[in-house]
């Protein structure tokens, strides 16, 4: 590699880590959930997760890492960013054990600069472990491959375990592996003690889930997605697309193409020449079984969405980043010539601008809100959000001694109860809410906070809204704004 080449991918490198920790904009909806979740004590997550959706791993990290750190803005974030940045390197160890130097090389870069990477490692949530976790599964499997040694077995088992208990489409991903493992058993019986070797630390890992089912079980009656449209297939594999670019504007998305293309030449490249490129069907290449893993995971996910009427986010692609990164990766580095390191510098750095545009922009208002609310209110005024999803965001930064209502209603404004969800708000008739809210609470200025664009609160809000003011003067002090959690804050001031 030429020096100039080198110092290149090095600043780019290092520019997309240093990427991850630098975002400084508020906490939005998901953040500030994670944040007041984690802060309970661990012996009281399992029964809040069961009023939440989620497994519990993550939490219970984040809550130790708060407990050493503190539960600021920036340190609650960077537990996600040491994920992400630990992905890195895992990335290119499996990728070296399955394709080689080169394309390990190309795949550590496109990880540091990966605007997926880049944008999970700065929020509290946890799709940055979950990708770290893929990528620590995806190398203790090809480490068994070579040897499965009682101890590279049991790395296998507990990154299953790990990320069982951590998202649950990790369940389809672990699938993926074993629907993959047992094919290469049928196809190549020379390895099958292998195989089964490895199929059987799976089985053990998964079977750590059990102590987990009842929770499950009752999240998938009563939680699901109600926050999300019906997923189609096409809707699965166009935003896992744009989600590898960084987003759905228009730079994230055209980066997310030209990823997938690289995708597909990692997939399908057999050989290279100086001016030339020989394909062949995946099945033939030593990147079959990624290919493999990858389509059984998103396919048998995106179906089981479909099929029980759930909903799908990008973010849910991390689970198969790595392997996407790690064939992207191939791809590039198998074009002829200089093409190959041109195309991988151009588009890391394009990666790294399209993250660092991303980590200026501010997620939510919730501050702003906040910080209106702080300055103008006075002791007795009372705060309505609508939709109770508003809440955790701007309650984060709220100071001022007062009274809170959440429609629809719950017990802790802190936290958002999706147990029966929808059926909730067909309970809470706006008007009665209203009434009862401002009969209740006195004659001081009432706050709202809203918006409403939320799926399933059609009208809703706005009908809080009108029966809070009346009798009432409403002053308007805050317009939705680009943010991804727009607000509206409305003041109704009791009449003298």
């Amino acid at each position: 590699m030429r020096r100039a080449t080198a110092i290149l991918v090095a600043a780019i490198g290092a520019a997309g880590i240093a990427a991850r920790f630098t975002p400084t904009s508020p906490l939005w909806l998901d953040e500030a959930l994670s944040v007041n979740l984690a802060s309970l004590g661990l012996a009281d997550l399992p029964d809040a997760l069961r009023h939440d959706g989620h497994p519990i791993l993550y939490y219970a990290l984040l809550g130790l890492w708060i407990d050493l750190i503190g539960d600021g803005d920036q340190a609650v974030r960077w537990l996600s960013g040491l994920f992400s940045a630990a992905a890195v390197p895992v990335m290119w160890a499996a990728a070296r054990r399955r394709m080689g130097p080169a394309p390990a090389a190309y795949t550590a870069l496109l990880a540091a600069a990966s605007p997926f990477l880049i944008r999970y490692g700065s929020e509290a949530r946890m799709y940055a472990l979950v990708t770290l976790i893929a990528a620590l599964g995806w190398w203790a499997t090809e480490a068994a491959l070579e040897n499965p040694s009682r101890w590279r077995l049991a790395g296998v088992a507990a990154a299953v375990a790990a990320g069982l208990h951590t998202h649950y489409w990790m369940i389809w991903l672990t699938t993926g592996t074993a629907a993959v493992l047992v094919i290469g058993g049928i196809r190549r019986p020379e390895r099958r003690r292998a195989l089964g070797s490895i199929l059987a630390a799976v089985a053990v890992g998964s079977l750590t889930f059990a102590g987990w089912l009842g929770v499950f079980a009752d999240q998938l009656r009563h939680t699901g997605t109600p926050w999300a449209k019906w997923a189609r297939p096409a809707e699965v594999a166009v935003e896992a697309m744009e989600a590898i670019g960084g987003g759905t504007r228009f730079e994230p998305v055209l980066l997310g193409v030209v990823l997938t293309l690289a995708v597909v030449a990692g997939a399908t490249i057999r050989h290279t020449g100086p001016d030339w490129v020989e394909i062949a069907s995946p099945s033939r290449n030593p990147t079959g079984p990624l290919v493999g893993v990858a389509v059984i995971a998103m396919g048998a996910g995106g179906l089981a969405a479909a099929a029980t009427g759930g909903g799908f986010e990008a973010r849910y692609t991390a689970v198969v980043v790595p392997l996407l990164l790690g064939l992207a990766g191939r791809g590039l580095a198998g074009l002829p010539g200089r093409a190959g390191p041109a195309a991988l510098l151009a588009v890391a750095a394009f990666g790294v601008v399209v993250a660092v545009e991303d980590g200026l922009r501010d997620r939510s208002q919730g501050r702003q809100v906040a910080d209106v609310i702080d300055e103008q209110s006075a002791p007795g005024d009372l705060v309505v959000i609508c939709p109770d999803q508003l809440a955790p965001a701007a309650l984060r930064y709220l100071d001022a001694p007062l009274a809170v209502r959440t429609y629809p209603p719950t017990a802790d404004p802190a936290l958002v109860d999706w147990y029966d969800y929808r059926d909730r708000i067909a309970a809470a008739d706006p008007a009665a809410y209203a009434r009862a809210v401002t009969d209740r609470e006195g004659p001081g200025d009432i706050w709202m906070v809203m918006m409403t664009s939320y799926r399933g609160l059609e009208g809703r809000c706005e009908a809080v809204a009108a029966e809070l003011g009346r009798g009432r003067t409403r002053q308007t002090l805050i317009w939705p704004g680009h943010q991804y959690e727009p607000m509206l804050l409305h003041r109704f001031r009791a009449e003298p």
